[in-house]
Order: structure tokens, then sequence, then C-alpha cells
């Protein structure tokens, strides 16, 4: 079958085919931008932290008891709920800490090799022996901390923060400490970029070091800024009267809600002067994602509802075209013309329409990709997506076309003659 004629009748009709083209470009515009936003929604959803998320729980005990305010006796406190914790059935690993994972922000600060060096951002929070344990993350060089460690610093840090420090004329500290750290991998990718960080040292805005005692494998907490992966552990109690103290533990696979029940009557069997608040890490977990969640559904809604009014569209347009033209389906059957002539009329006149419909879609998806990458962030269209949504436009479009085309095709000849 020859293009030319189908092109020349197409010509006469320009309005109503080029409609159909803008309406092709713009579903393949849209629809492939929703699936680029939908894939990169996706990969946060499935991206793991490198802990026990489903097995987490953190659990705050606020204290109303003026006792709470002597470090000591809160310390003596904090002792004996971890022992409790950990005697329960229920529970594989408890630790002290202020780290809530996925809770998409935390505490952090900068930190620079020396003077000269830049300062690098990173996440960063007290922990105690046990928390590598009880998050599950594995330890790849130098050591965890130690019960020392963590008595030694606490009390080291306190002393500190108890007393105005001295300053010289620049606002750094003259009095100064060492502290122990564990850093993330990534972390250390960037302060360290050459040979193993274990035993260096990098310091703070006070001049205070921090040497390096550890490297975990892998480390991932959202957070507002681009630091997700980079973090610093440091030896330390944490606790206060006002903000109370915050205990992270690891339930054995298939025990949360046991533990979930169970947690805040051990803890007021130790003090029962405090109230509680207990969060799992897969309701942290959800709450957070649930906006990309949600994102994914209604970009899901988006492309269903689009595809179906384009199709709908070329439905209606063969439909029209083949009542438009049935005296001339007609007359073409009695010339001799098969069945099957008639059939790729109309299937050649749809690719025509969705072809030129996916070569201007293909540019305008690029110009809203690109329109997006400068409002969010997000990856930058592939080759590849684009090429399958063109795949998907034509196999669409066919389909679309094939009911009313067979339809045209079953005109007989004496219905060319049957008005005249």
């Amino acid at each position: 079958m020859h293009v030319g004629p189908i092109l020349r009748a197409m010509l006469r009709n320009k309005v109503r085919f080029g409609l159909l083209a803008i309406e092709v470009a713009l579903t393949l515009a849209i629809v492939a931008n929703c699936v680029s936003l939908i894939i990169d929604a996706r990969t946060e959803l499935s991206r793991p932290s490198g802990f026990a998320d489903n097995d987490l729980m953190l659990v705050t005990a606020t204290p109303f008891n003026e006792a709470f305010r002597e470090s000591a006796y809160r310390d003596t406190v904090v002792d004996q709920d971890l022992t409790a914790l950990r005697a329960h059935s229920g529970v594989a690993r408890a630790t002290n800490t202020a780290f809530l994972p996925w809770q998409g922000g935390g505490s952090s600060t900068q930190f620079r090799r020396d003077v000269r060096a830049e300062r690098i951002r990173t996440q960063i929070y007290p922990a105690d022996e046990q928390l590598l344990d009880t998050l599950g993350v594995r330890l790849v060089e130098g050591r965890n901390f130690t019960r020392e460690d963590v008595l030694r610093n606490t009390e080291r840090l306190r002393a500190l923060n108890a007393s105005d420090r001295e300053r010289d004329a620049t606002g750094r500290a003259i009095t100064t400490v060492t502290v122990p750290a564990i850093i993330s991998r990534a972390y250390a990718a960037l302060v360290f970029p050459e040979g193993s960080p274990v035993g260096k040292t990098f310091e703070d805005d006070d001049g205070d070091r921090w040497q390096v005692v550890g490297v975990v494998e892998y480390f991932f907490n959202p957070y507002a800024w681009k630091i997700g992966e980079y973090v610093t552990f440091y030896p330390q109690r944490q606790g206060s009267y006002e903000g109370g103290t915050s205990y992270l533990v690891r339930v054995v696979p298939g025990q949360m809600d046991a533990v979930h029940k169970a947690v805040e009557q051990t803890l007021a069997s130790v003090n029962d002067t405090r109230t509680y608040r207990i969060r799992t890490i897969p309701d942290v977990k959800r709450r957070f994602l649930g906006g990309q969640t949600l994102l994914v559904r209604l970009l899901t809604l988006v492309i269903v509802v689009l595809v179906f009014i384009t199709g709908l569209g070329i439905v209606g347009l063969t439909s029209f075209s083949v009542a438009e033209r049935t005296r001339q389906i007609g007359t073409r059957r009695a010339l001799g013309a098969r069945r099957g002539d008639i059939l790729r009329h109309f299937l050649i006149e749809n690719w025509i329409v969705t072809t030129l419909g996916i070569a201007l879609g293909i540019g305008l998806s690029v110009a809203l990709n690109l329109t997006l990458l400068s409002q969010v962030d997000g990856a930058r269209m592939t080759p590849q997506l684009l090429a399958v949504g063109a795949l998907l436009l034509w196999a669409a479009g066919l389909l679309a076309t094939l009911w009313p085309a067979m339809r045209g095709a079953r005109v007989t000849p004496s219905e060319a003659t049957r008005n005249i």
C-alpha cells in the first residue's frame, strides 16, 4: 500500500489529525516524566538504611521527678533501665542513644582535618558500647567503643559543658579534649580520602580533636541536607531532665508487639516517676516515606488516566473516520480492495499520526524534564525511558485503532450505493 495517498488524505483534515498528534505528544511528555519521578521515588522507598529496621523501636522516658536533674541519679537509672530491658526475653539488644533512624533529621555538625581544610558536614550522635550491635551495622575497621570510653568521655564532656571555656582571640576554646569517634565509610572517604582513617584525627570549631577508632560499613539516615550517608558517633551517656532519656531497642524477630506492650511496664518497674513514648522504626519509616508513597500512587493514576484518554481519542477519531468514509470504503471494496487493505489503511494512518506525536513528545519530554530538574532534585531522563515510552504509545495507538479499523474493513460494496 502506498503511503502517499494516505498522507494526502490526512492533509485534507490537518486540524483533526494535528490535535491527535498533539495529544500523543503531551501524553508522552507527561507520562515519561511521571515514570521518571516514580523511578526516583521507588529508589528512595527501597533504599536500605543498613540497620535492622523492622526489629527496632525507640523508647523515650521523660521524668517528672526532680531527682533526675542530678546526672549521677540519672546515670544510675539508665543502667537499671538497660539491665531491665536486656533481661526481657523479647529483647535482643538495647542501647542508650538519641539516634532515631528514618526521622528525616537529627543532629549534625561540621568537622575538618585541620584549620586549613574545608569543613564537611556530618550527622552526629552520642552512643554507648551497644549501639552498633543494636542497629545491626558492621564495623569494618578499628574497634567499637568500650564501657570505659563511654564513662570517661561523658564525665569529660560534662565538665567542659558545666564551665565557660576560655577562648583565644579567634574564638577557639583554649582548653580542648580528644574524643573517640566511629564514622561511616562514606564520611571517611570525604575527610580521609587516602589510606585508612583509623587513628587519624579531625577537629570541630572549638578546636576539640576527634580521633577515629572505628569505621562502619554502611549508614543511611535521611536528612534535610545531603548527608544521609555521613555519620559520626561519639561515646557519651544520653539523657537530660528536660528531654528525657532515649533507648533504642532491638527486639527478637516476631516479638515487636509483645515488647511494645511490655516495655512501659518494664521501665516503670525501675522508676515510675516518668512518662513514656514508644515509636517503632517501621512506623517512623512509614510516616517519613508517606509522601513518596502518595506521590507514586498519584503519578500512577495520572499515567493510567492519560493513556486511557489518549486511547479513547484514537478510538473516537478512527471511528469517526470509518463512519465518514463508509461510501469511500465500499467503493474501494467494489473496485477490488480486500479487507486487509482497508485495515492496513487505518493502521498506517494511525501510525503516522502517532509517530508525529512521539517525535514532538520527545522534545517536550526533555524540555519538561529539564524544567523539573531546575526546581526539584531528580535524575535526568534517560533515552531508554523515552524509547520504551514511544514503543508503548505505538502499541497502544495500534490497539486503539484495531477495533474501529476492523469495523471499517467489514463494510461491503453494497453499502457504498445504499443511499444513492
